[in-house]
C-alpha cells in the first residue's frame, strides 16, 4: 500500500509553512490527493521535492491534472501560476497554450458532453480560461522589428468560441505577425469587410467550434471571396470531423489542429513575400 502523509505534516518535512506546500499542490510541483477535505501526499513524491530533482517541466504528467482542477475551481491566480511556472520552468508559449491549456479545456468540454460536469462548471472554467489568456497574452507579446504581414482571424456567426483565435492570435504576434482578431460570432459580411479593408494582408483564418457550423462557414468565405477572390483562407475547429468535411465548403485550405494552423500561416508567408 503506497504510503502518504498529510499535506500539513508535509510542509514540515519540507520546512515550509503549510501556505507554500499547498501551492505546490496548487502549481503541480507536489502530486497530491485530497480525500475527506484533507491533502494527502505520497511519501515517495515528497522525497523527490525534498530532494531537488522534481519540478513543474521534469513532471509535465502532473501538470494537466492540477490546472484542470483550478480551472474548475475558478481560480485564476492559480491556474495563471502553475502555466507560469511551467514557462519559468522552460515551456514556450505554444507548448503553454497547445500542448497544457487547449487539451485541457477539451478534456473539461468533454467531460461536460459526456454528463460528469454541469454546465455552470464548464462556463466557469471558460470563464477562467478567458482571463488566464488575456494575462498570457502581455507575458508572451510581440516579436520585435518589422511586421511580418497581417493575418485577420475570426469565429463564424452563431459561434461565441472566441479562445481558440485568441491564443492563434497570441502564437502569430509572437511570430511576428499583425494580428487582427475580430473575436466571436461575427457576421459573413463584417468578416469579408474588414479583410477587404486590411493591408498587407497575408491570410484569413476561420474558426467553428459547434457543430452545424457548415452552412455558415460556406456562406462566410463566399462573402470573401465576392471581394478578395485569391486571398488564402484557413479553415478549422471542433466543428469539422475530417478534412474533406472542409474542403466541401468552399475555396479554403483547411487545418486539423492550431500547430498545422500555424505551419499553414508561415508558408503563406513566404508565398505572400514571393509573390
Amino acid at each position: 500500500m503506497t504510503q502518504t502523509v498529510s499535506l500539513n505534516e508535509a510542509s514540515e518535512k519540507l520546512g515550509v509553512h503549510y501556505m507554500t506546500a499547498y501551492r505546490y499542490v496548487r502549481t503541480g510541483r507536489l502530486a497530491a490527493e485530497k480525500r475527506g477535505g484533507q491533502w494527502y501526499v505520497n511519501v515517495e513524491d515528497l522525497a523527490e521535492v525534498q530532494t531537488g530533482r522534481i519540478t513543474t517541466t521534469s513532471r509535465p504528467e502532473v501538470i494537466p491534472g492540477r490546472l484542470e482542477e483550478r480551472l474548475l475551481a475558478g481560480d485564476e491566480n492559480g491556474s495563471f501560476q502553475i502555466l507560469e511556472n511551467a514557462m519559468a520552468g522552460g515551456a514556450d508559449a505554444d507548448e503553454v497554450y497547445l500542448d497544457l491549456l487547449s487539451p485541457t479545456l477539451a478534456n473539461i468540454g468533454q467531460q461536460w458532453h459526456d454528463g460528469k460536469i454541469d454546465i455552470a462548471d464548464e462556463h466557469v472554467a471558460t470563464a477562467t480560461a478567458m482571463r488566464i489568456v488575456a494575462r498570457l497574452g502581455s507575458r508572451i507579446g510581440s516579436k520585435r522589428g518589422r511586421a511580418r504581414g497581417t493575418i485577420v482571424l475570426a469565429t463564424v456567426a452563431d459561434d461565441h468560441h472566441f479562445l481558440p483565435t485568441a491564443m492563434l492570435r497570441d502564437l502569430l504576434r509572437a511570430r511576428g505577425f499583425d494580428v487582427d482578431d475580430l473575436g466571436g460570432n461575427t457576421p459573413p459580411d463584417s468578416i469579408a469587410a474588414r479583410c477587404a479593408a486590411t493591408s498587407d494582408l497575408v491570410a484569413i483564418g476561420l474558426s467553428a467550434t459547434i457543430s452545424g457550423a457548415d452552412e455558415i462557414t460556406s456562406v462566410t468565405i463566399s462573402a470573401i471571396r465576392e471581394l478578395l477572390p485569391t486571398t488564402p483562407i484557413v479553415v478549422g475547429g471542433g466543428a469539422f470531423g475530417t478534412v474533406e468535411a472542409i474542403q466541401n465548403l468552399g475555396d479554403c485550405i483547411p487545418s486539423t489542429s492550431a500547430r498545422d494552423a500555424l505551419g499553414i500561416f508561415e508558408q503563406l508567408h513566404q508565398e505572400h513575400r514571393a509573390s
